[in-house]
């Protein structure tokens, strides 16, 4: 059994705890039907938020790009790469506690939230096969074919040498349902 690190964000989760797909049912029939036939199992919490929640809509659409972007992933997935994991239906986590120490950093300086840089961080123990894919491709910079090209390198588990000399930043996708294990004292 593989043992990842992921964050706890949201403050939702609990040592030795499995997490699941949840169901949600848009209020508009024709959406929860539609959602009912691409995704059967469920979602997983990120899923619902990127592919429906709205409250992250806003009037300034700030949130657009993150959601394109996941949009485009999946339906490369899905075309491409229908073995891998959906992002939708998956816990994002990493293989090491300082990966995932550094994330963490990273979404409270881009959130602008002092509150996320003591977020808890979790064991999560897996079994089932995994995607390992570089979260630096994930960004609107560049024209559309670029785009679809770093997608594919995503889900083809590559990366690219980047100009500025950055690593890749590699995530771990691990389908739900998945188990947390104990709490990552600091």
């Amino acid at each position: 059994m593989e043992k990842y690190y992921t964050l706890d964000s949201a403050n939702s989760l609990f040592p030795f705890h499995e997490i699941t797909l949840r169901y949600h049912t848009p209020k508009q029939p024709e959406l929860a039907e539609f959602l009912n036939q691409i995704h059967p199992d469920g979602l997983s919490k990120h899923g619902y938020n990127y592919l429906y929640n709205p409250a992250l809509f806003d009037e300034d659409h700030h949130r657009d790009n993150a959601l394109l972007i996941g949009l485009i992933l999946e339906l490369v997935r899905r075309s491409e790469f229908p073995d891998k994991p959906s992002r939708y239906q998956s816990l994002f986590a990493c293989q090491e506690i300082s990966e995932v120490k550094q994330f963490r950093e990273l979404l409270a300086n881009e959130r602008g939230d002092d509150g996320i840089r003591t977020a808890p961080i979790y064991e999560v123990r897996n079994q089932n096969p995994v995607h390992r894919g570089d979260m630096r491709l994930l960004n609107s910079d560049g024209p559309i074919l670029d785009i679809y090209r770093r997608a594919h390198l995503y889900w083809s588990g590559e990366s690219l040498t980047y100009a500025n000399g950055e690593d890749p930043f590699w995530e771990i996708l691990i389908p739900l349902p998945a188990s947390t294990g104990r709490r990552v004292t600091e």
